[in-house]
């Protein structure tokens, strides 16, 4: 999605927060030269000191861009947009998506969706469930130390103990 071109004495420090956005096929180059600008693309000049609402800008960015993943059910194969996924649970060996009330395969593991979608809404809640933070209704203290997700489609999905507190740090709670 991005090309980072850095040049100067903050590089290193520059580009070790930035390096996560970069990939081989990218629309936006970020750099703080205006001589790596290229025509092509859509180009970002900053400076060292505004790296912060940079890194904003760009997460903004990424979590506005659509983002499809291929689904199964017994009518074939769906294109699905992530942000109309609920949560996705892992069962056996099996990994499945829910949306509303709808339940459709993926062929992908769940540690696999987790790394691919952390930057989009999506947090791990316990070892089969990973959910998207705008689609949570309520959440409610349970004992045990233990938090219960209300989904805005009804379903409740409890917070393990192991992830609460990186849980909390996502949703700034």
């Amino acid at each position: 999605m991005f090309k980072i071109k850095i040049i100067g004495p903050g590089k290193k420090k520059l580009l070790e927060k930035l390096e996560p956005f970069e990939t081989k096929d990218y629309k936006y180059v970020l750099t703080n030269d205006v001589n790596l600008f290229e025509k092509d693309k859509i180009n970002i000049v900053f400076q060292e000191e505004d790296i912060d609402a940079i890194l904003k800008m760009v997460k903004n960015i990424v979590l506005g861009e659509d983002y499809f993943i291929n689904l199964e059910n017994s009518l074939g194969v769906k294109r699905v947009n992530v942000r109309s996924i609920d949560y996705f649970e892992a069962l056996d060996n099996d990994v499945f998506a829910i949306m509303g009330k709808e339940r459709l395969y993926v062929l992908e593991k769940l540690y696999v969706l987790e790394e691919t979608l952390v930057d989009r809404n999506f947090v791990r809640v316990s070892k089969s469930f990973l959910v998207n933070i705008l689609k949570i209704d309520y959440i409610r203290p349970q004992l045990n130390y233990k938090l219960e997700l209300v989904m805005l489609n009804g379903d409740r999905i409890d917070v393990n103990r192991t992830y609460i507190k990186s849980f909390k740090q996502r949703i700034k709670l």
